[in-house]
């Protein structure tokens, strides 16, 4: 069974199963997270959060059921949203820590599958410093020349010997402007989400003043520097990749094949899911590099029983092995990642949070209906990250100096119509947090027909037979609307 929006695009499909063992597991864990925490607005000592979604690319309130429902062990998908529509006092951290005290801590994480049986990445023992090996357009053959700003470049990374694909979006011509990181959830696709409705497919996220640079290829990684290579996720050190072997090929481009990205100097950083985790602490961690960070439907602490289970459900959901991204549990590693015990760096940051409170309804239904076990997957991941970002915020509380904005969607599960709304606020948000971009004097200057329109000394790339309408209308690569979803949130956890 597939999944088909209002406009026809598919965006998912049937998830396999694990075993029965550890489904009926997961499902203990379900019967006791359905009940919802209640949602409601708040009022923070550093911003301001709103109960639902106001600005955005799509309404997510106004999609109405649109699929067969499907069922759950004989459980009518419609009684699924019932149940999450209870409401209860019942917290998903009490649950996870009466699990964990009763020794039924290591379940499967619902709707999951093995992941891969080879390695995605090895090491190549030729890769021994870092450079530019190329930079080609995302989508060659467009008209628009919005997309001759949108470019692939592939680097090696001295750290991981391999090569990345990073996905550079840059802003328009004429302006020196901010840098700001999107980071992917344990998917990581290539392409990346930014690339389709959710980023590049939203006009208003296409001419604002801001080069977005995207990589690729770090399922499952938190994007965090292991200890170990992974047997199956390969080398990590994304961490050091992000913060010190990219941004000088950035300001430095290659002089055959792409030129330098037009920067001001200032950075900021944003994600969802597993990249929200991963932006609030490289935030957090280098505040000197990064002046702003956005974070959409994450967790952010390591050392409780919630957030180790995302950490470990991550890692899990592509056959990693979570003890070589930290190590043990608890180990100084865990603890340096956990960014709601320490978030000192975020003083006098600007900081952008968003959760769903888990709750499945017509918009739910109408995207993911026929798969209930899609729907629960989501409802409790979601239930988790509302529960953490509401853990951030009272910490950032005693932060000084921290711009924050909050918003709590009123009702969602963890997949693209919760994040995408997202988007256009994150990005203004983190983007009132940095430098101005600033005029350069660049001009642009056209090429034949068909080859889109690029700046003096920068290498153009051409998109899509149409970049238009909203980020559920066509994306930039004739993909319309959201990302393809094989799961809840195939972008990630």
């Amino acid at each position: 069974m597939k999944f088909f929006n209002p406009a026809g695009v598919r965006i998912g499909g049937r998830l396999p199963r694990r075993s029965v063992r550890a489904l009926v597991a997961s499902a203990t864990v379900m019967a006791f997270a359905v009940a919802v925490a209640p949602g409601a607005s708040a009022q923070g000592s550093a911003g301001s959060a709103t109960n639902g979604s106001t600005s955005g690319s799509m309404n997510g309130g106004s999609i109405v059921p649109s699929t067969p429902p499907g069922s759950l062990y004989g459980i009518p998908s419609l009684s699924v949203a019932a149940a999450t529509q209870l409401g209860g006092s019942v917290q998903l951290t009490s649950v996870l820590n009466t699990l964990a005290a009763a020794g039924s801590g290591e379940f499967a994480r619902p709707g999951s599958s093995s992941g891969p049986t080879s390695p995605i990445a090895t090491r190549d023992p030729g890769i021994t410093s870092t450079s530019v090996v190329s930079v080609e357009p995302l989508h060659p053959g467009s008209t628009n020349p919005d997309d001759a700003r949108a470019e692939v470049w592939t680097v090696t990374s001295e750290s991981m010997q391999r090569e990345v694909r990073v996905e550079v979006y840059r802003a328009p011509v004429g302006f020196d402007a901010p840098n700001v990181y999107f980071l992917d959830g344990v998917g990581s696709e290539s392409p990346s989400g930014w690339s389709t409705g959710m980023g590049w497919g939203d006009p208003a996220l296409r001419s604002q003043n801001v080069n977005v640079i995207v990589p690729t290829g770090a399922p499952a990684s938190m994007w965090s520097d292991w200890v170990e290579d992974d047997d199956v996720l390969g080398p990590n050190k994304w961490e050091t990749f992000l913060t010190d072997e990219l941004p000088g090929l950035l300001d430095e481009g290659h002089s055959e094949v792409g030129a330098p990205l037009d920067h001001n100097g200032s950075w900021g950083v944003m994600g969802v899911s597993m990249g929200a985790a991963s932006a609030l602490h490289l935030t957090n961690r280098y505040p000197e590099m990064f002046d702003a960070a956005g974070g959409i439907s994450g967790a952010y602490s390591t050392l409780d029983e919630l957030g180790y289970q995302y950490a470990r459900l991550t890692t899990d959901a592509r056959g990693g092995d979570v003890t070589k991204m930290w190590g043990p549990r608890g180990s100084q590693e865990w603890r340096e990642h956990d960014t709601t015990a320490d978030p000192s760096g975020l003083a006098g940051k600007s900081v952008y949070l968003s959760a769903a409170n888990g709750l499945v309804g017509s918009t739910e239904l109408g995207y993911f209906g026929s798969d209930s076990m899609l729907l629960v997957d989501g409802h409790v991941l979601e239930k988790g990250s509302y529960e953490s970002t509401r853990r951030l915020e009272a910490a950032l509380a005693t932060v000084p100096g921290v711009d924050l904005r909050l918003n709590y969607v009123s009702h969602g599960i963890h997949n693209w119509p919760v994040f995408v709304p997202e988007m256009r606020p994150a990005m203004e948000h983190v983007l009132s947090g940095l430098a101005p971009a600033v005029p350069n004097g660049k001009v642009a200057r056209n090429r034949l027909a068909g080859d889109g329109a690029v700046a003096d000394g920068s290498l153009g790339s051409a998109g899509s037979s149409g970049s238009s309408g909203s980020g559920l209308s066509a994306g930039s690569s004739g993909s319309a609307g959201l990302p393809s979803a094989t799961g809840s949130d195939s972008s990630g956890s």
